[in-house]
């Protein structure tokens, strides 16, 4: 469901905005984008986005997952709660605010990855590092990936 950025921008004024954020597992690696967009450009995270109304958290994780990567994937289990809070600054028009369900999915097809306009880089990662966000290594850490550095 697309909204104008214009409307959107007053949407973030004044209600936090609830995601999801899916952890895509394939052979024992889980998928991070590199985001070209703010909030938290140029900063790996994983694939995910806003949960339409009247859309199931599960059917919400598929779609994004299909829309950012192009991969079919499979719903496995809601991990954990995240929220994160970004105040505005000279690249964002105000505040953003989003509570997180971040969700464990593992890939269905070997479908070719592709990722959307809205990131320039992804990479398979299994481990958790000191340069993600910690909203990025919290829920590693829940399903078993652990930071060696």
């Amino acid at each position: 469901m697309y909204i104008a950025q214009k409307k959107y921008n007053k949407i973030l004024k004044r209600i936090p905005i609830i995601c999801v954020d899916l952890l895509i597992i394939n052979d024992g690696k889980c998928l991070l984008l590199k985001r070209d967009n703010e909030p938290a450009k140029g900063q790996y995270w994983f694939p995910g986005g806003r949960v339409n109304k009247l859309e199931s958290i599960k059917d919400a994780a598929l779609r994004k997952a299909k829309e950012e990567t192009n991969l079919d994937c499979e719903f496995i289990k809601m991990v954990t709660i995240e929220e994160t809070i970004f105040l505005k600054n000279e690249n964002m028009d105000t505040d953003v605010h989003t509570v997180n369900i971040c969700c464990e999915l593992v890939t269905a097809t070997i479908a070719p990855l592709q990722i959307d306009k809205y990131h320039k880089d992804y990479k398979w990662v299994n481990q958790q590092s000191d340069s993600y966000h910690k909203s990025v290594n919290r829920p590693l850490s829940l399903i078993g990936f652990i930071n060696v550095e």
